[in-house]
């Protein structure tokens, strides 16, 4: 007998299940949102323990206390997973992004001491205290708009023992956070100002970080951006090997802004995820449709920053599996939440909008190492739903910015 604590029925389901064995969705299947008709999900524990349509429930035992509600129609989906964020920082950068709208280069801006270094500089002045209420706000937000799981990256302390407070800050709000958070160690994002004569030492100080970061346990992936002007594939190689080598996951921000290589190379590596990709070459998109690294695009920063976005047919005709995110940071993408990520990679990318629900699910949960854990409603998957206020998921993109989400499980527990 099937004992539940939260029966959701009535459903326009979207299970996001496998057409055969678990894996990122390419071709057919990277459209595919399983969709079933007066669907209902059951879940005991934050487990889900069964799916299906029709009235099949009404023989599940309800368990004292158990929320068990007839939804109207309503779309009922997994939640969303953010493969990429920065949000652990401090202040803002509106006269930035006012000068860049006034014509200035994103490179120039950050060569002039502005970028990246501006927000470096607010972050360590803030208090410990001040930065974790900053990072707890901000992970609250994303979860009233429906994101279950989302990836945090440090980055802006760039020397290593500033790295290292922000992983330590970024655990303890990972403790008490009321989803899911994947911790990166983003060990090379700029140049800090001490190291700019000897680009070799810094690389070697970041990756002697990694002992620390092991040993505490602060993150499961390790990052950098590899980009003309700021880090070359050889400058990073040693960083991936020592945390390929201590049991550590490698993702990288990859031809972003120009074709540096970095997505072939991310393929090579085995990269967990190769992120931005708007330049990414036609043999880096082979590389990466043979490894099948999953190819996170963040049309956000596209639209803030003003360069060409991705194009996403390149990569779905290639059968590269295509994952969406916010980026959200304070510099080039303050974008807040998923919803937006999702009618933007279909207005800007070229997505469908039920391939962009596919990137923003299934494939963003692959992007993180977590393909089998969450991103579908299936059994066995942990109980991470959101409840949509449409009968027709695809008004996520036609309705930009509506206020769709209307409630939020994690782990089937309501939090939003």
């Amino acid at each position: 007998m099937i004992e539940a604590d939260l029966i959701l029925r009535g459903a326009r389901l979207l299970t996001l299940g496998p057409l055969k064995d678990e894996r990122p969705r390419v071709g057919v299947a990277a459209g595919d949102v399983g969709a079933v008709n007066d669907g209902f999900v059951a879940a005991r524990d934050g487990m889900i323990v069964a799916t299906g349509h029709g009235r099949t429930h009404e023989r599940f035992t309800r368990v004292e206390g158990a929320l068990d509600k007839d939804v109207g129609g309503r779309v009922v989906m997994p939640g969303f997973v953010d493969p990429h964020t920065h949000l652990c920082y401090a202040g803002e950068r509106w006269e930035e992004f006012a000068t860049r709208r006034s014509g200035a280069d994103y490179l120039a801006v950050l060569a002039a001491g502005g970028g990246i270094h501006a927000t470096v500089r607010a972050t360590r002045e803030a208090s410990d205290d001040q930065v974790l209420a900053l990072l707890r706000r901000r992970i609250g937000d994303a979860a009233e708009l429906g994101t279950t799981t989302i990836e945090v990256k440090s980055g802006y302390g760039l020397e290593p023992e500033e790295e290292l407070r922000q992983l330590r800050l970024l655990a303890r709000a990972k403790a008490e956070a009321p989803i899911d958070i994947a911790v990166t160690y983003l060990a090379a994002h700029a140049l800090p100002a001490p190291f700019t004569d000897d680009r070799k030492r810094f690389i070697r100080e970041a990756t002697r970080a990694l002992e620390r970061v092991v040993d505490e346990k602060l993150a499961e992936a390790v990052d950098a951006f590899v980009e003309k002007g700021v880090f070359d594939i050889e400058d990073v190689r040693p960083l991936f090997n020592a945390a390929k080598k201590a049991g550590l996951a490698v993702t990288m921000h990859a031809d972003q802004l120009n074709d540096v290589g970095a997505s072939a190379f991310a393929a090579r590596i085995g990269a967990r995820s190769a992120d931005h990709v708007a330049h990414a070459s036609a043999d880096g998109i082979r590389a990466l449709a043979r490894a099948q690294i999953p190819a996170v695009l963040l049309p956000g920063s596209a639209f803030f920053v003003g360069y060409a976005p991705p194009e996403a047919r390149r990569f779905i005709t290639a059968r590269v599996p295509v994952a969406l995110a916010s980026d959200h940071n304070p510099g080039t993408s303050p974008l807040e939440g998923m919803p937006t990520a999702i009618a933007l990679g279909v207005t800007l990318c070229g997505l469908t909008p039920h391939e962009a629900i596919v990137a923003a699910t299934i494939n963003a949960a692959h992007a993180l190492g977590r393909g089998g854990r969450i991103g579908a409603l299936l059994h066995g998957r942990r109980a991470d739903i959101v409840v949509l206020d449409t009968d027709d998921e695809r008004e996520l993109a036609y309705r930009m910015g509506a206020p769709l989400v209307a409630e939020v499980y994690a782990a089937g527990r309501r939090v939003a």
